[in-house]
């Protein structure tokens, strides 16, 4: 008869032994889950492209992400069920983790698809969890010993994911840089700055009433202002296009999201034109792109073309964790509650407050997850920090700051500024000022590093904002005054001229042949280039009158969707628009032709395409219009 000292030794061995059981359960399913979780959420951005608006977006490193955030889910998960094995030893606790584990493998893998209901997801997880948890009443020890053989090899796997994506990526691009030729002596950096979403009346070196942009004023008080820079567009994807190409929307064609090659873009993405980067490459720069716009400025549609170095997603641990399937479900479970919510009130009290930084990007207005905000500070860490790491060549750098984009302002913890906080116009500006002051200590850090006085900094923004204006909240859904009119100033001392303002109406889409012009060279971009216009006098007389284009888009934010019964929207067609010195021609395909007195009548509210003078001012730029679009650029 065994001692009672034995009986307790042993039972405690068996605690011992199944409590080391769960953890290998633990680390296999997370590892395997997350790596057929990273696979499965590229492939399914991928084949669900036509969604690419409301759809939080991965790049190569989810594959090593997912494992490692569900590997500490599922860790987290298996010390209850150890701490009840320890307690009620009789409990078949591996059962319970596995049966745990299970279900959330299969919802996991149920639901990336991006194509289930979620209610569907959970009965199917849960019909699968009870059929293998009973199968495994019977096969446990076997199981055990398939789990513990195999776990060595999901290791494997999830380390080689992560040194084969990170190292390969390290390689390519010291290999890229290292094979540029050299460049010219003297050349000077460029450093180009989008401030997404800001339209140039909310600046204050454009008339604004409120001190915005004390740092964007002092760079066109030592440079360049161009008081009516025109976009390409009213919304960013077709506007960036045309940034880094010099290309209108109706010659590069991308209007709207196209599905990427499986193979990915490689020379074909942006219409396959030209870019300012590769430009740039040819004269020894480096380049690299720094996005704050996730969903329309990003690697995967195709503008890593150009860019040896591209950051957009994953700053963050939170916005790694909000880009994996359990991050996503935690997002639209609990980031969409209010403030006062009790999860809400744990993270800010765990000092977790990033999560907390609700962004565009996502599904979250639909009813799904909102991404992360990527703020001005994350923007400047990444650039100096790629800047510090190679000073033997001249960068080129395109950045994307988002923090003037709805949802509007900065983050709670930044200092407020003067105004009150009341309004959407309010938190708009409060935004802006925030963008202001981290370009403010973007360009301060430049000057510490002695690399200022030999940077040609060009600011602008790839569309304006409607707060209110013609029913309209957002931009993208038509082209009237406020969502195209962008702020662009030029500072390259020693090299532009001080204070100068140009009152002519400009492109934006300019900037890649102006850069080129700046550095003494040309790039084949489609001019003039911009500085044509302080080096010559009368060039104005002949400059070509800026376009801005909409292909149709049916599918409006919910913000905007009752303004399709009031105004011509991209909703039902497409959208030109031409803007001469003292006119602007919107023409919408199906409901006709608005002619505005942009000098006189800012705002757009007096529609004089009926009246005598504008019947015949709408019939000649019409003809312009058609001409334009038919005779391509050089």
């Amino acid at each position: 008869m065994a001692s009672p000292l034995r009986n307790g030794q042993a039972q405690t061995a068996a605690v011992k032994s199944s409590i080391a059981a769960l953890w290998v359960i633990a680390v296999w399913f997370g590892i395997v889950t997350g790596l057929l979780e990273g696979a499965g959420l590229l492939l399914f951005q991928q084949i669900n492209w036509a969604r690419w608006g409301p759809m939080m977006h991965v790049s190569e490193e989810i594959v090593w992400i997912s494992p490692l955030v569900d590997l500490c889910f599922f860790l987290l998960l298996s010390i209850p069920v150890a701490l009840l094995a320890k307690v009620a030893p009789r409990v078949p606790a591996v059962r319970v983790l596995v049966f745990l584990l299970t279900f959330l493998c299969v919802y996991d893998w149920l639901t990336l698809t991006n194509r289930l209901f979620h209610r569907a997801c959970l009965l199917l997880a849960l019909g699968v969890a009870f059929a293998f948890s009973r199968w495994l009443g019977q096969h446990q020890d076997s199981a055990l010993r398939f789990w513990k053989r195999t776990l060595p090899w999901a290791v494997a796997a999830l380390l080689v994911a992560l040194v084969g994506i990170q190292g390969g990526e390290w390689l390519r691009e010291r290999n890229a840089v290292a094979g540029l030729p050299a460049p010219a002596p003297g050349s000077p950096n460029v450093l180009v700055i989008v401030v997404d979403t800001l339209r140039a009346d909310h600046v204050s070196s454009y008339g604004y009433n409120r001190p915005t942009t004390p740092n964007l004023d002092h760079l066109a008080q030592q440079g360049v202002l161009f008081e009516n820079a025109i976009s390409p567009s009213s919304w960013s994807l077709p506007s960036h296009v045309s940034l880094v190409t010099g290309r209108y929307v109706y010659e590069h064609g991308v209007g709207n999201v196209q599905p990427s090659p499986w193979g990915g873009w490689g020379s074909a993405g942006l219409g396959g034109f030209p870019t300012l980067g590769e430009a740039l490459q040819q004269k020894g720069y480096r380049s690299g792109a720094f996005s704050a716009n996730r969903t329309y400025f990003s690697h995967d549609l195709g503008f890593g073309r150009g860019f040896v170095h591209f950051e957009d997603y994953f700053h963050s641990p939170a916005d790694m964790f909000v880009r994996t399937l359990y991050g996503r479900e935690f997002s639209r479970i609990y980031l969409i509650r209010s403030d006062k919510s009790l999860v809400k009130r744990m993270l800010r009290a765990l000092g977790w407050t990033s999560l907390l930084e609700q962004d565009a990007e996502g599904s979250g207005s639909y009813g799904g997850a909102f991404g992360i905000r990527k703020r001005a500070d994350a923007i400047n860490e990444e650039v100096l920090r790629w800047v510090d790491r190679d000073r033997q060549r001249p960068f080129f750098a395109f950045l994307n700051y988002f923090d003037v984009h709805d949802p509007y302002g900065a983050p709670r913890s930044y200092p407020k500024p003067a105004w009150q906080q009341q309004t959407l116009v309010d938190q708009y500006d409060d935004g802006l000022k925030y963008d202001d002051d981290f370009i403010g200590r973007l360009l301060q850090a430049l000057q510490q590093r002695g690399l200022a006085q030999n940077t040609l900094v060009i600011v602008t923004s790839d569309h304006g904002e409607s707060l209110g204006q013609h029913n309209l909240e957002t931009h993208g859904r038509a082209l009237y005054w406020e969502l195209v009119r962008v702020p662009l100033m030029i500072w390259y001392p020693g090299h532009v001229p001080a204070g100068l303002r140009v009152s002519h109406p400009v492109t934006n889409a300019a900037i890649p042949e102006t850069v080129m012009d700046l550095l003494g060279t040309s790039g084949g971009f489609p001019g003039p280039a911009l500085s044509v216009l302080w080096r010559t006098p009368g060039a104005e007389t002949n400059w070509p009158d800026p376009l801005s284009e909409l292909v149709q888009n049916r599918y409006p934010g919910k913000k905007d969707q009752a303004a399709d019964a009031l105004e011509p929207t991209a909703s039902s067609g497409a959208m030109r628009s031409l803007i001469t010195p003292q006119w602007q021609l919107i023409v919408h395909e199906k409901s006709g032709i608005q002619l505005y007195d942009w000098k006189q009548d800012t705002g757009e509210l007096n529609d004089l395409v009926n009246t005598p003078e504008g019947k015949t001012a709408a019939l000649s730029l019409s003809k312009q219009l058609e001409q334009m679009r038919r005779a391509p650029r050089q």
